[in-house]
């Protein structure tokens, strides 16, 4: 399933920001997060969300981002890194 980020904002700020996105995530999918028309999605945001989907989904190996800037891409790494190394 897509989702699709810029749904919930431009600036994924906060960890509440992930919450809102981890509920739209179906239990036992994997998801593919689509960052086009997002501008900024920082560490904080990145570890709830890395934290939420590992334990929903047991992991985050098979996650997808599509449409990222390199800025989101080094969020991503050090977000889910942290999650990884918390779970």
């Amino acid at each position: 399933m897509t989702i699709y980020m810029k749904d919930f904002g431009q600036f994924l700020v906060t960890r509440q920001d992930a919450k809102s996105v981890l509920k739209a995530i179906p239990m036992n999918e994997l998801p593919i997060l689509d960052f086009s028309g997002v501008r900024v999605a920082n560490h904080p945001f990145m570890d709830e969300l890395g934290k939420g989907i590992a334990s929903q989904l047991h992991g985050l190996g098979s996650v997808r981002i599509e449409n990222s800037t390199p800025y989101i891409d080094n969020c991503v790494a050090a977000g889910f890194a942290t999650a990884s190394a918390a779970a």
